[in-house]
């Protein structure tokens, strides 16, 4: 049975310099999608230019990786997409896999499918980012009775970490323990759905200290991770080999969160964070402690 939300308008965007690819994916889309609008672009610059109109939001974003004599990939405009639509999905369209691709894992709702395009996983993966979209509104909107307390904590937190980085900069403020002990019992206080144990506690004051980007990015991934359901792949999850329930957001190339979940529970335990993907140790730290992980 096809989900309500499936039969409202549904904007779906193809940017692709390739005509016959535009003919093949719009076939497709029509077909499953009996509500759909649907918009081309042949080249990156024109659909950047479409975006920053302000007009119209798009609900997913069909983007080539490779263009020809357009001077851009699809990779290096994804930035521009994310300065006014942090969220929106993006599905690239790729014939290889590399280090491009790669790079785009680093930004979040970004995903991929290989070209050349084949009806049915084009159609499930739209659907399940689609549908994931629109849990991740209904959530929002059920907890609107408390989002103009959490926004303010958020906002709090986030001057809290802007002063802590400013101090930072002066050597003799450096290690003041009342900014990091702040920060932390607002972040307790901001996420319902994550506990932040003892040892994912000494890992954010390791950042602190010593990464203060990278705590800062830590930081605003928990604060969507606590109100999104973890089979979103926007946050690129990934389920830990060594110890069971336990999964890892991967924030860059080396750095994770790692954090444990038992089945059929929305309730999260943050465990540890893992700057340098030091596999090894971390391995070796789950073993030793997994029996420590129930909530």
């Amino acid at each position: 049975m096809e989900q309500k939300y499936f039969d409202k308008d549904i904007h779906i965007v193809l940017v692709d310099d390739e005509p016959r690819i535009h003919e093949v994916v719009k076939d497709i889309l029509t077909n499953a999608f009996p509500a759909l609008r649907f918009d081309g672009y042949q080249d990156p610059l024109s659909f950047i230019e479409f975006l920053k109109q302000g007009t119209v939001t798009p609900d997913l974003v069909l983007l080539d990786v490779h263009f020809e004599n357009s001077g851009l990939s699809g990779i290096e405009i994804i930035p521009f997409i994310r300065e006014d639509h942090p969220y929106l999905p993006i599905i690239l369209l790729t014939g290889m896999e590399g280090e491009d691709i790669e790079e785009s894992q680093n930004y979040e709702c970004v995903y991929y499918i290989p070209k050349p395009v084949s009806p049915n996983p084009l159609i499930r993966m739209i659907r399940f980012y689609l549908g994931m979209a629109q849990k991740s509104g209904e959530r929002t909107a059920e907890l609107s009775q408390d989002l103009a307390e959490h926004k303010k904590l958020v906002g709090l937190l986030q001057t809290e970490l802007a002063d802590a980085e400013i101090a930072s900069w002066d050597q003799e403020q450096k290690d003041r323990p009342e900014a990091y002990t702040r920060i932390v019992e607002i972040l307790q206080t901001v996420l319902k759905n994550c506990t932040i144990t003892p040892s994912f506690t000494k890992d954010l004051e390791d950042l602190f200290h010593s990464d203060f980007k990278l705590l800062k990015k830590v930081v605003d991934t928990l604060i969507r991770f606590d109100i999104t359901d973890t089979a979103s792949p926007g946050l690129n999850l990934h389920r830990h080999h060594c110890a069971d329930h336990v999964y890892s957001i991967r924030l860059s190339k080396k750095a994770r969160i790692f954090f444990y979940q038992p089945s059929h529970s929305s309730s999260k335990s943050l465990l540890r964070i893992d700057p340098a993907h030091d596999t090894m140790s971390i391995d070796k730290w789950l073993k030793a402690n997994q029996d420590n992980f129930e909530l």
